[in-house]
């Protein structure tokens, strides 16, 4: 099955064959235009700039409007994958819910946090309450979302930061080491309330996420997905030694893996990467980025194949044509699933016809 265009029920059949790792060709999906949030939803246009962040700033339904204009530019490319809409993952969300101060940029385009004015340790990290502004307005989403989409299109979880990204967000990135090395019983007591945090507000989208397929959607990696199943991150965990991983994360990390139904891990290739670690715990698959800069395809070759032996593998990024040929000549297409970024639909139907129709 190697057309373009293909069914919602085609396509949710070959993502169930992707995670059993018994597709017998790569899947192939297109991310069309920028990654950056602002820049990706206009309703953000006109968010202020220059002080915090409150939820009355955002539009629901003008971000629901951008997200019916997205999923029609994502059918238009066709491939393998499946549009998917959440709560608005430009929003750090768990960063908000734990009282961080959020601020839009313009220039660049993204929504980012500043650690609390004051957090001082365990005490500090506020128990989960549903009634929370930010968690209302996540809820609003959820639910709008849901009734645009009537059926065309899966939701799924927003982006979810992990327990080394949250660390960096309450304390500050680097304050966050020093804490560790000088402070290890009131670091540890921390992720442990990070941890507890974080899977409340991963069950608490759950429960608000129709079913769609027997699955859901994964924010902008437009994965189906089994039912149940959370996109994870820990992308500060690049700043630390493989001790530090290990004394601090790895505990909180496996715990996430082993209490949700589905997990998939996101990874960027640089800095320290625990891809190691990562496929002995309870993962349904790893994604990787290929970004700007990075490793190519080809440097990246025996972690693809160390992941592809245990795990799916999803690789995502604007991924260069010399990237995609070493990708779909060199790798088992059991289990991988590539999407990559483009500018039009025409250039998604190039790839295709050079990387799928023409090759399986």
């Amino acid at each position: 099955m190697k057309e373009q265009f293909k069914s919602i029920e085609q396509r949710v059949a070959l993502f169930k064959q992707f995670y059993r790792k018994e597709n017998d060709r790569p899947l192939l999906g297109f991310y069309k235009g920028t990654y950056y949030p602002v820049y990706r939803y206009p309703s953000m246009k006109n968010l202020p700039e220059g002080r915090p962040l409150v939820p009355e700033d955002f539009s629901v339904d003008a971000f629901v409007d951008d997200s019916e204009r997205l999923f029609v530019e994502h059918e238009a490319c066709g491939g393998d994958f499946i549009w998917s809409a959440s709560a608005f993952w430009g929003i750090p969300w768990l960063e908000a819910a734990l009282g961080c101060p959020v601020y839009v940029n313009h220039s660049t385009g993204s929504i980012y946090s500043e650690p609390p004015s004051l957090f001082d340790g365990p005490d500090s990290v506020p128990l989960f309450n549903a009634n929370n502004p930010w968690l209302r307005l996540m809820k609003t989403c959820l639910h709008k979302l849901n009734e645009k989409s009537g059926g065309r299109w899966p939701i799924g979880t927003t982006l979810m930061r992990g327990i080394s990204d949250l660390l960096s967000a309450l304390y500050g990135g680097t304050e966050a080491i020093f804490k560790m090395m000088e402070s290890p019983e009131e670091v540890r007591k921390v992720c442990q309330k990070l941890t507890d945090f974080w899977l409340q507000l991963a069950q608490f989208q759950l429960e608000l996420i129709p079913e769609f397929h027997h699955g859901s959607g994964s924010y902008f990696y437009y994965n189906w997905v089994p039912k149940g199943t959370v996109w994870y991150q820990e992308d500060a965990a690049a700043l630390l030694s493989p001790a530090l991983y290990s004394e601090f994360i790895e505990g909180c990390t496996r715990k996430i893996s082993d209490k949700l139904t589905g997990c998939i891990i996101h990874e960027h290739a640089t800095g320290y990467v625990p891809v190691e670690s990562y496929l002995t715990m309870n993962f349904s698959a790893l994604e990787m980025h290929i970004d700007e800069g990075g490793p190519s395809a080809e440097e990246l070759y025996k972690t693809h194949c160390k992941i592809l032996a245990e795990k799916p593998l999803i690789i995502w990024g604007e991924i260069p044509e010399k990237d995609l040929e070493w990708i779909f000549s060199n790798l088992p297409p059991q289990g991988l699933a590539v999407i990559t970024v483009v500018d039009s639909a025409e250039k998604a139907g190039q790839i295709w016809n050079r990387h799928m129709k023409n090759r399986w």
